[in-house]
C-alpha cells in the first residue's frame, strides 16, 4: 500500500509541475502578447500621427506660399498685419493651438528665406505631441525651393492637341539669357549653344493630344493622360536619339497647366486708325504714359505689302516700349502680299493684344534680323489673344525665314506652316506645325512675368540630423 501511494503521490506532484509549467508558459505567452500589441497599437499610433504631423508641416508651407503670392497680387501687402515677423531678409511664423484625439496637440514653425526674392526658400518644421504618453514627440522638416511660374515653362503648349505634320520638323531649346540679366548681351541660337530640353504639352487626356508623327522632339513631351504617338521617323529624347524611338524618361502622362485669360493693359492708350498703309510706331509727337511705355489702340492691322515697323526712341528703357491694343473681334491682324511684315528694329520690343483672328503671312514677323542669329530674343515680339474664354480665335502665321516671338492665345487654334526658324514659346488651344520648320525654345521664358505667382520647383524632405541641422536654430523661435 505505500508503494503504490508514493507512485500516486509523485504521479500527482508531476501533473502539478507539467500544469505550474504549462500555466508559467501561458502567463508569459500572455506577457509577451500583451506587451507586443500594445507595442504595434504604439507603432500605429505613432505612425497615424506622423502623418498628421506631415499635415502639418504641408500647413504652414501653403500659408507661406499664399502669403508669397499675396504680395505678389498687392505691393502693398502687410506680412506683420498678416501675422509674420520680418527677421532681417526672412520672415517667420508659429501656428499653435492644433488638436487631435487623445489629448495629442500639434504646431508648425515656418520660415521663409529671403522673402522678397523671386526664388524665395521656405522649411516648415512640425512637432506633435502625444498625450497621455511619454512617446517622443513626433517632428516633420519639410523644405521647399520656390521660382516664379510662367506661362512659357515650355516651348509649345495646349489645351487640346499639338500636331506635327512635317517630316523634318523639330523642337529643341537654347537659353537666350542665362544669367537672367537684360543688361547683358543676349545670346542667340546656334547649334552650339542648343539643348535638348525642348518640352512640349498638352493638357488633355486624348488619344490625338500630342501627334508627334514624323518630328524629332529633341526634349521632353508631356500629356494629360494618353501617351504621344510617335512615327517611324519621329523621336523624343535627349540629342543622339535614334529615329522611332521614345525614351521612356522624357515622357509624363501628368501635365497641368493653367490656362488663364488675357487681361488687357488698364493705361490710356493713345487712339489710332486702323493701320492698312506702313507706319512706323511710337509716332513722333507722341508720348509715352507714366510708365515709360507707348500704348495705343486701333480697330486692326490690315495691310498688304506694307510694314508696321516698331522702332526704340533714345531715352526707352522700358519693354515692351509699345503696346498696341486692338479691338476688332472679327479679324485683328490680316497681312499678306510678298512683302507685308511686322518689323521690330533691334532693340526695340512690341507687345501687341488681339481679340479676333491673327493671319501673318509675306515677310511674317521680322523681330530683329534675318536669320537666328541676328534676330531680336523672342520676348521682343509678344502676342497676346484676348478671345474671351469659350470663342475661338484662328491665328495662321505663315513664312519661311526666322519667327522670333512669343505668343500666348488660351482659345486660339495656332498654325505654324513653313519651313524656317521659330524662336520663342507659343501657348494656345491648338497647336498645328506644318512643314519643317524648327521650333527653338528659349528657356529664358520660364523667368518671363514678373507678376507670375510662385511655384514650387523642389520639395524635400528633411530626415537626417544633418540637413536638420542646418536649420535647427533658425526654427527654435
Amino acid at each position: 500500500m505505500n508503494g503504490r501511494s508514493q507512485s500516486l503521490s509523485s504521479e500527482k506532484g508531476s501533473i502539478l509541475i507539467v500544469a505550474l509549467l504549462l500555466c508559467a508558459i501561458i502567463g508569459i505567452s500572455l506577457a509577451s502578447y500583451i506587451k507586443l500589441g500594445k507595442s504595434v497599437l504604439d507603432e500605429a499610433n505613432r505612425s497615424l500621427y506622423a502623418n498628421a504631423s506631415m499635415n502639418l508641416a504641408e500647413e504652414g508651407l501653403e500659408e507661406a506660399l499664399y502669403s508669397l503670392n499675396q504680395q505678389v497680387q498687392n505691393s502693398s501687402y502687410s506680412w506683420t498685419g498678416a501675422g509674420w515677423t520680418i527677421s532681417g531678409s526672412d520672415v517667420l511664423r508659429a501656428f499653435t493651438g492644433f488638436t487631435f484625439d487623445q489629448k495629442t496637440t500639434g504646431e508648425v514653425r515656418v520660415r521663409i528665406y529671403n522673402y522678397s526674392s523671386t526664388n524665395p526658400r521656405v522649411v516648415a518644421r512640425s512637432t506633435v505631441t502625444l498625450g497621455g504618453t511619454t512617446s517622443p514627440v513626433i517632428e516633420k522638416w519639410v523644405m521647399i525651393q520656390l521660382s516664379k511660374a510662367s506661362k512659357f515653362d515650355n516651348g509649345l503648349v495646349a489645351k487640346n492637341s499639338i500636331t506635327f505634320s512635317g517630316n523634318n520638323a523639330s523642337v529643341d531649346s537654347w537659353n537666350s539669357d542665362p544669367d537672367n540679366n537684360p543688361a547683358t548681351p543676349a545670346i542667340p541660337y546656334s547649334s552650339s549653344v542648343a539643348h535638348d530640353a525642348g518640352g512640349i504639352g498638352s493638357i488633355s487626356v486624348s488619344v490625338s493630344a500630342v501627334l508627334v508623327n514624323n518630328a524629332n522632339i529633341w526634349g521632353y513631351v508631356a500629356t494629360g493622360g494618353a501617351a504621344p504617338s510617335v512615327g517611324s521617323n519621329g523621336l523624343i529624347g535627349p540629342f543622339g536619339t535614334p529615329s522611332g524611338t521614345v525614351v521612356a524618361s522624357r515622357v509624363s502622362t501628368d501635365f497641368t497647366a493653367n490656362f488663364d485669360a488675357v487681361s488687357v493693359p488698364t493705361q490710356t492708350p493713345i487712339s489710332i486708325p486702323a493701320i492698312t498703309s506702313t507706319t512706323s510706331l511710337p509716332r513722333a509727337g507722341d508720348s509715352p504714359a507714366s510708365d515709360g511705355k507707348y500704348y495705343y489702340t486701333a480697330p486692326q492691322i490690315d495691310f498688304n505689302n506694307q510694314t508696321l515697323s516698331i522702332a526704340k526712341r533714345t531715352g526707352d528703357t522700358v519693354s515692351p516700349n509699345v503696346v498696341l491694343i486692338l479691338t476688332d473681334t472679327s479679324d485683328s491682324i490680316d497681312i499678306g502680299g510678298g512683302s507685308g511684315e511686322i518689323a521690330i528694329q533691334t532693340g526695340a520690343t512690341f507687345s501687341v493684344y488681339a481679340p479676333g483672328d491673327i493671319s501673318i503671312a509675306g515677310n511674317g514677323i521680322l523681330n530683329g534680323g534675318t536669320t537666328s542669329a541676328t534676330a531680336n530674343q523672342p520676348i521682343a515680339m509678344q502676342i497676346w489673344g484676348t478671345a474671351p474664354t469659350g470663342s475661338s480665335q484662328n491665328i495662321q502665321i505663315a513664312g519661311n525665314g526666322v519667327l522670333s516671338a512669343v505668343l500666348y492665345a488660351p482659345q486660339g487654334n495656332l498654325k505654324i506652316n513653313g519651313n524656317g526658324d521659330v524662336l520663342g514659346s507659343m501657348v494656345a488651344n491648338n497647336v498645328s506645325v506644318t512643314g519643317n520648320a524648327a521650333f527653338h525654345y528659349d528657356e529664358s521664358l520660364a523667368n518671363f512675368g514678373g507678376g507670375n505667382p510662385f511655384r514650387v520647383s523642389l520639395w524635400n524632405e528633411l530626415t537626417s540630423a544633418t540637413d536638420r541641422a542646418a536649420y535647427a536654430s533658425d526654427l527654435s523661435f
